[in-house]
């Protein structure tokens, strides 16, 4: 009797409604809870996350703000170049309010300064509602490099640079007496090594009238003929591989990127712009490459594609680059920078000129550059330092975000 008394009371589940049902309004009466709470912060964290966005994006202000004037040097509110310890609101310490329908929406501060040249460090820091005050607010920071539209300007110091020998003979000259006078005075030709000269050429420093004096780097860097130039003088002006790399992803933008072996002629003419002649691999020539993949430039004849509308000549404006050699002859005009990484042989006729400067690199010297003309020609090389700046027009100087500086620190 009693054990089915007692089974029957282990079997039975009348009554377990009542403890499920207590259990189950708990757990509701939790999450309820819990709701309620996350309900009555959602506002602030909204709130928040709205204001962290705000100063984000008026620290992106204060940073296109930054942009803006160091593109704009000449205006009032630009920053001058080269850089001086720049004024307010450019130092750091002005808070300049953004506005949204005629109210504050918050405030930022920009710093900017110069490590090299062509780069500027900027820091924009943006606050939401302002940067003062015992206030909740959001501050937002935003570090960037910019670097000169990532061309580096090289401002050579002579019309002619040779990191080898170099020959000069004919009719050709070389004259830095009339240089941009917003420039310092540019020497007529630098050589590392030997320069021997020929016919009736004449070189012309800043000097004076007086052409073809020879002297060494060490006794005087700004003569007509400079010779037995150290490495460390040429390294000032010469282009990285990195920067190379770069000027080549411009080129390639353009549409203006060539490989390999390219001629230039009346028929297959040369636009105006940045030009860069590739080695056939594509790989920057160092002194293991060998000649066969070195990029080859020719030019001849009339091959400058537009018409100067002032003089009525067909000049090409721009920078060349040859990653190898090039080859000039004919009636070729030039105003800018041509940048050859080896050798250059230049043979010019009639009224053809390179207005600017010329650089021949001789990563690997396996011939001097030559300077030379024939009787019924003149090859002709005048120094200009703002050609070689802006390609007379055609190459842009602004400055642009550098690839992997952008970095953001929260507040």
């Amino acid at each position: 009797m009693h054990l089915r008394t007692l089974s029957q009371i282990l079997t039975d589940q009348r009554g377990i409604a009542l403890p499920m049902a207590l259990m189950i309004l708990l757990i509701l009466s939790a999450l309820m809870a819990a709701f309620s709470m996350l309900g009555a912060s959602e506002p602030t964290l909204a709130a928040n996350q709205q204001r962290v966005a705000q100063a984000r994006a008026i620290a992106e202000s204060g940073l296109e703000r930054a942009i803006w004037a160091l593109n704009n040097p000449g205006d009032a509110s630009g920053i001058p170049n080269p850089l001086v310890t720049p004024a307010a609101p450019y130092d750091g310490s002005t808070a300049v309010p953004v506005m949204l329908n005629g109210a504050q929406v918050g405030v930022f501060t920009v710093s900017v300064n110069g490590p090299t040249p062509n780069e500027r460090n900027i820091v924009a820091t943006g606050w939401v509602p302002t940067n003062t005050g015992s206030g909740p607010k959001a501050k937002q920071r935003i570090q960037v490099t910019v670097t000169q539209g990532q061309m580096r300007f090289l401002d050579p110091p002579v019309a002619l640079a040779v990191r080898g020998e170099l020959n000069i003979g004919g009719h050709s000259l070389v004259d830095s007496r009339s240089a941009d006078p917003s420039c310092a005075p540019k020497a007529g030709t630098w050589s590392k090594g030997a320069t021997s000269q020929g016919g009736s050429s004449k070189v012309y420093g800043n000097g004076d009238d007086n052409a073809n004096t020879q002297v060494l780097h060490v006794n005087n860097p700004g003569g007509d003929i400079v010779t037995q130039v150290p490495d460390s003088a040429f390294d000032l002006f010469t282009y990285s591989s990195d920067e190379l790399n770069m000027l080549k992803a411009i080129a390639r933008a353009q549409g203006t990127y060539y490989q390999g072996s390219v001629h230039f002629n009346a028929a297959n003419q040369i636009a105006n712009g940045i030009i860069f002649v590739d080695t056939v691999s594509g790989n920057n020539i160092t002194p293991d490459t060998p000649a066969s993949d070195f990029g080859s430039l020719t030019i001849s004849g009339n091959a400058a594609q537009h018409v100067d509308p002032v003089t009525g000549d067909y000049i090409f404006k721009g920078w060349i680059f040859v990653n190898g050699s090039a080859s000039i002859a004919g009636i070729f005009q030039m105003h800018g920078l041509l940048y050859v990484v080896n050798d250059l042989s230049y043979q010019g006729i009639g009224d053809g000129k390179i207005v600017g400067a010329v650089i021949s690199q001789n990563i690997r010297d396996t011939s001097s550059t030559s300077i030379d003309s024939d009787a019924l020609g003149n090859s002709t090389i005048i120094s200009n330092c703002g050609y070689v700046r802006t390609g007379d027009g055609q190459v842009p100087q602004s400055f642009t975000i550098k690839l992997g500086t952008y970095k953001e620190v929260a507040g």
